[in-house]
């Protein structure tokens, strides 16, 4: 089975040791009737939209497509971040400096350089994009196999369980087909019943007779729809093991079996076929 859900989920990582980095990626998909890319990353990495879109390469064409794309220092300490030794001098100096040119006491304490490195760490800013493409394309990569994974063990599921249902509305239209067969003779068979129980002067082979029959048989013929339902079923049979997607395709072909039920329920005459 080729079949794919919509809903899926992956998540995916790379470190980046040049910098001490670590890009974390996670993917969503919902359903929707077309591709709608969401891509939700660092302020500073503008166009990895349009990069996350060209790496989607054709591998997810329908759905609500979300995207979120962290990134975290690879190696935390207890405090949380790195102190960059050579920032945190320079702007002590530049403190220093200050208070001795407006001659105020300057003694820092622990909590100064707390808050100092706090500062230096915030501005520190993360390099952008383009220098760290392979580490996102290799964590993008493991989100999307995730996500395509997930949406294919769904789509067993579902091409198991709709297998089942056609296969069931495949038996009823055998069996409206077996049955059409003898609802002319069985509609002829009751009009002569009916005559003779009316003892009429009136020979079974009179033209009047016959063109009750033929009427009767013009009005109730449901071939044409048994033979359109047949081909639905076989299509839509097809596109459960299609490589393509095929969601809109199975809905309008339920549509026109629904249609084609609908209308062999109002031109039956028989009452067997209607149930």
């Amino acid at each position: 089975m080729h079949l794919s859900s919509m809903t899926g989920y992956g998540r995916g990582s790379a470190e980046v040791k040049t910098h001490a980095l670590r890009v974390e990626i996670e993917i969503t998909t919902v359903n929707r009737k077309s591709l709608d890319l969401s891509v939700s990353s660092p302020k500073e990495w503008n166009g990895l939209e349009t990069k996350c879109a060209q790496w989607l390469g054709g591998r997810i064409q329908r759905g609500r497509v979300q995207v979120q794309v962290k990134v975290e220092l690879a190696n935390d300490d207890d405090s949380g971040f790195a102190i960059d030794h050579a920032s945190m001098k320079q702007q002590l100096e530049s403190l220093r400096g200050f208070a001795v040119a407006e001659n105020i006491p300057f003694n820092p304490d622990a909590q100064l350089i707390l808050e100092l490195a706090k500062t230096v760490q915030t501005g520190k800013g993360i390099p952008a994009w383009q220098e760290l493409e392979a580490e996102i394309n290799a964590a993008f990569k493991a989100a999307l196999k995730g996500v395509c994974e997930m949406r294919q063990a769904e789509g067993v599921a579902l091409a198991k369980d709709l297998t089942e249902r056609i296969n069931g509305l495949e038996k009823i239209r055998g069996d409206i087909a077996l049955a059409s067969e003898s609802t002319v003779a069985n509609h002829h068979t009751a009009l002569v019943e009916r005559l003779s129980k009316l003892k009429l002067d009136l020979d079974l082979n009179d033209d009047r007779v016959l063109k009750e029959v033929a009427i009767f048989a013009d009005r109730s013929d449901i071939s044409e729809e048994i033979t359109r339902l047949e081909s639905h079923v076989a299509q839509f049979k097809k596109c459960l093991t299609s490589h393509e997607p095929s969601g809109r395709k199975m809905d309008f072909i339920c549509q026109e079996i629904h249609r084609e039920f609908n209308t062999i329920g109002s031109k039956s005459a028989s009452i067997g076929i209607t149930k």
